[in-house]
């Protein structure tokens, strides 16, 4: 078997072409077999592997989707097939839980929270202030990664009627070159609405809902808690 010391190896990274780069992945595989699994298992773990039930909740916007387990909130989804063009808000549409078969069980304590948050959201924005905030899950950790930290930070120092740009939550975050990292965070943000990251814009311009797909929505979520510069 061929030995190679570690200045070996790192002379790889310091080669453009691919077929060097092939080999470095090829002779990092073959003397840490584990790397693959492992970088596999990171990729699919969860942020719980408790049980996770859905619910669905009547909005202004469309039926919102809540996904939780015992602990707290997993995601908060808009109706998938939301976009600018089919966009058809319903201010007097009454924010509900729907019962959808007869063994409808009572809804857990988060599923409460919640729902009340966004009857008060729906109503008057400025009040969501004075209700407790939904927990959820994937912030209670004691070691919170970058993302988790930016949707906590946006969720706690951006109420309705503020807006901040990218750059300027990344500088709250103590990480002011981190704005585009703040921008994946957004994108990947799994609690719309309750984590409002519609409040995020650009330092020239609306920036992007959902990937462009739902501006509409954007502005009409801002111009509801008073926002109207846009």
């Amino acid at each position: 078997m061929a030995y190679f010391t570690l200045t070996d190896i790192c002379s790889f990274l310091y080669l453009g072409d691919m077929t060097d780069v092939f080999w470095f992945v090829y002779i990092l595989c073959w003397f840490f077999p584990d790397v693959k699994k492992m970088a596999q298992v990171r990729k699919e773990s969860k942020w719980c592997e408790n049980k996770e039930t859905a619910y669905h909740i009547t909005s202004p916007l469309g039926t919102i989707t809540i996904k939780a387990c015992n602990i707290g909130m997993h995601s908060l989804s808009q109706p998938p097939h939301l976009n600018d063009e089919n966009f058809s808000p319903n201010k007097r549409t009454e924010v509900e839980l729907v019962q959808e078969d007869k063994e409808f069980t009572t809804p857990p304590p988060v599923i409460k929270d919640c729902l009340y948050w966004l009857q008060v959201y729906f109503k008057n924005p400025s009040q969501v202030s004075q209700v407790p905030f939904p927990t959820i899950c994937h912030l209670q950790s004691q070691n919170l990664s970058f993302r988790a930290r930016v949707w906590q930070t946006l969720a706690d120092t951006v109420g309705p009627g503020e807006v901040i740009t990218y750059g300027a939550l990344a500088t709250r975050l103590r990480n002011p070159g981190a704005a585009r990292s703040v921008g994946s965070a957004m994108s990947h943000n799994p609690v719309g609405i309750i984590v409002p990251c519609h409040r995020v814009v650009r330092s020239s311009d609306l920036g992007l809902y959902h990937g462009g797909q739902r501006q509409k929505v954007k502005l009409w979520l801002l111009k509801h808690e008073g926002v109207d510069k846009f």
